[in-house]
């Protein structure tokens, strides 16, 4: 399997309202040294979705399962059952016997305390994480999350997060030197902010422009 042992299969929603928690996520995962893989990652129009997520899942010793938005906020608004299901996928290969995917590692966050388990039973004496919109609370859950699972030397949940900001104030700088404008640097596709969140943690995690 490619890269099984340091990657990371994230599903969640690709919404612009999610994108600053899927940022903080795939900051997380890079800073870890790991390999953030997304269902979005290849566009090719010939390629069967279920089969390239059952792929990529099956590639991953960890993932991230956000069903924060699952669930319908008002009437009349349906269910989004993509994340709910890839987590059903993800765990089905847990539990599969094939002896290279039964260390297999997730976390799972939801909205609000208590939320899923309300529309979601199965998940009873399972632990779930909160982050209430919060990237600050992803910052922390996957930090933890990481340093335990996966043994990631990581700082604190504080010290990760001031390094959260000096990334975006590198990236913005780099980017308006590119040619952005300031609003064009802070509303990049996710593959290119991922792309510079390599970058910036391979050059050392400069705090400014010219330190690297």
């Amino acid at each position: 399997m490619e890269d099984y042992e340091n990657s990371v299969f994230i599903n969640c929603p690709f919404d612009e309202d999610f994108a600053p928690i899927l940022e903080a996520m795939l900051f997380c995962v890079v800073r870890a040294g790991l390999k953030p893989r997304l269902a979005s990652e290849r566009l090719e129009a010939g390629e069967n979705r279920l089969d390239k997520i059952l792929e990529i899942i099956g590639n991953c010793k960890y993932s991230i399962h956000d069903l924060s938005l699952a669930t319908a906020r008002e009437a009349g608004e349906p269910f989004r059952m993509n994340m709910p299901f890839e987590l059903g996928l993800d765990m089905g290969r847990r539990k599969a016997p094939d002896p290279e995917t039964a260390d297999k590692r997730y976390i799972i966050f939801e909205d609000k305390p208590y939320e899923l388990k309300r529309c979601l039973s199965d998940l009873a004496g399972t632990d779930v994480a909160y982050h209430k919109r919060d990237f600050r609370k992803v910052i922390k859950c996957l930090r933890d999350f990481f340093r335990v699972e996966a043994g990631c030397a990581l700082p604190g949940p504080t010290a990760l997060e001031n390094e959260y900001y000096d990334f975006q104030g590198w990236m913005v700088e780099k980017k308006i030197n590119e040619g952005h404008t300031e609003e064009e640097a802070t509303q990049l596709p996710t593959q290119e902010r991922l792309d510079e969140m390599v970058v910036w943690n391979t050059l050392g995690r400069p705090i400014k422009l010219e330190d690297d």
